[in-house]
């Protein structure tokens, strides 16, 4: 008897999976708006949201949230602390969680709510954010016939990291640079990100975060991979200062001597280049001058997330530059 080829096999085994295995959009609808199926939805968290995955003969529905694990470091390149600093090293495997929505089991239309999000918080994540920031959902159905139906989800994963097709939802502050900013909370921290990663919020870095940012805001495309030293020389300078224990050695106020969206870089090696970069976030004391209880919003090692001016990130000689973005 002559044997089936191997290819042969692998080919009647991949059409079965593909007849059992369909897949179908989240539509998403605003304020009660017209359903959508765009990849990507904005909005603020006192919208209303609802999902739908439309699915006919079903016997059963599930709805997952696909977390990215934010409590790791990933690299792209080698940290500044490591041997072959900068030094280009691949792309960083990032770790998703799918976590099912209970609520939701067995619906076809559900409100997504910060209750919701909130109840997902992962045990072990202290930048998970549930009420501003990006999510990711995937459903599922099993149909009467046994077939399943999905949407894009956990398997698309590639060396990248996860699939711009997965449906994001990005709660933002407001639609001001600042509230664009903020849709990157639960975004990965990856050290030497690059602008296809940032742009589709897979992941980023200090100064990739607030570029994307911008071509965000904007609708445009970045093509190029910015880093701290190319802001500070793009970008005018509206102070230099240094400082110590989060106190800076000259008195700066806000609204007159820079501006709350303006970045702050830190220049703390031996040759004088900028390696950090964050935004100017609040006058957290109210007392009109910048000082250690003033916030930053600011990614680097770890994902983005707010951080006091003495935290340590900020320490040594800095440079205020102006961000016209956020006027």
């Amino acid at each position: 008897m002559r044997k089936t080829p191997k290819t042969l096999i692998y080919l009647l085994l991949s059409l079965l999976l593909t007849q059992n295995l369909l897949a179908l959009e989240i539509s998403h609808s605003v304020d009660d708006g017209k359903f959508l199926t765009n990849r990507a939805v904005y909005l603020e968290p006192t919208q209303k949201l609802i999902l739908k995955f439309d699915v006919k003969n079903a016997k059963s529905i599930k709805w997952y949230q696909i977390i990215p694990d934010t409590s790791k470091f990933y690299k792209n390149a080698n940290h500044p602390w490591e041997k072959d600093a900068y030094k280009w090293v691949g792309y960083g495997k990032i770790d998703y969680n799918r976590v099912e929505i209970k609520p939701f089991r067995d619906k076809t239309k559900v409100e997504l709510t910060q209750k919701v999000l909130e109840a997902n918080r992962p045990a072990t994540n202290c930048f998970y954010n549930s009420k501003l920031g990006s999510f990711w959902f995937e459903a599922e159905a099993k149909l009467k016939n046994g077939k399943v139906v999905r949407s894009q989800g956990i398997r698309n994963v590639g060396k990248k990291g996860l699939s711009p097709k997965v449906l994001r939802v990005s709660y933002m502050l407001d639609h001001s640079y600042i509230g664009y900013l903020t849709t990157f909370f639960n975004v990965p921290g990856i050290f030497g990100s690059m602008p296809y990663q940032s742009r589709n919020y897979i992941g980023v870095d200090c100064a990739d975060v607030l570029v994307a940012t911008t071509k965000i805001m904007n609708k445009e495309e970045n093509k190029v991979n910015y880093n701290v030293e190319m802001l500070t020389k793009m970008l005018k300078i509206k102070a230099k200062f240094k400082i110590e224990n989060g106190t800076p050695d000259r008195e700066l106020r806000w609204g007159e001597d820079f501006n709350r969206g303006d970045f702050i870089a830190v220049n703390g090696t031996p040759d004088g280049i900028y390696y950090h970069i964050g935004m100017l976030y609040e006058d957290k004391n109210r007392n009109g001058i910048l000082d250690a209880k003033d916030t930053i919003l600011n990614a680097g090692s770890d994902s983005l997330n707010i951080v006091d001016l003495n935290s340590g990130a900020f320490i040594g000689s800095v440079a205020i530059l102006e961000n016209k973005d956020a006027r």
